[in-house]
């Protein structure tokens, strides 16, 4: 499935936002932002990225396909972890610039760092947030579904730093 061959071309904002052609908006780096959630719960697993490949990829394959901007390359979740995203429902936003995918996650997870979602920490707001240096953030996961050491041998983590 060619990507250009699958999306049509954005020409008027009443095309965009009331059409039924799929016209997604990426942005200068030709990337869209997507956000998974589990198909079952509603629980917010991950914020990622799509190109243009990746997004006709997800189309063709019901299987999450993303775009890593560390690696710069397309990445099929679950193809090293075997935590595979099985897509039950693909919506796109009402001006085409975000895509938002609605999951079940193999394993029952879908962060690398070993967490189910890759929303483990919570902030502080309001009242709460009178603090005066960096924010303390609380685990709202205490235990992860696995060890990213041994999904993982070997691939440096990109978030070490």
């Amino acid at each position: 499935m060619d990507a250009p061959s699958i999306f049509a071309q954005r020409k008027t904002v009443e095309q965009v936002e009331e059409g039924a052609e799929l016209a997604p908006k990426f942005d200068k780096n030709g990337l869209i932002p997507a956000v998974t959630t589990d198909y079952a719960s509603g629980e917010l697993l991950m914020h990622g990225y799509m190109n243009a490949e990746a997004l006709a990829r997800t189309i063709a394959t019901g299987e999450a396909h993303y775009f890593s901007r560390s690696r710069q390359a397309i990445w099929h979740k679950g193809a090293t972890s075997g935590l595979v995203q099985t897509v039950r429902a693909l919506l796109i936003d009402d001006d085409q610039d975000c895509v938002w995918l609605r999951v079940d996650a193999a394993g029952g997870a879908s962060c690398h760092v070993g967490y189910r979602s890759c929303f483990y920490r919570s902030m502080p707001f309001g009242g709460e947030a009178a603090a005066t240096g960096p924010l303390p953030l609380t685990f709202t996961e205490t235990e992860k579904v696995f060890d990213p050491e041994v999904v993982y041998p070997g691939v440096p983590n990109p978030t070490k730093l």
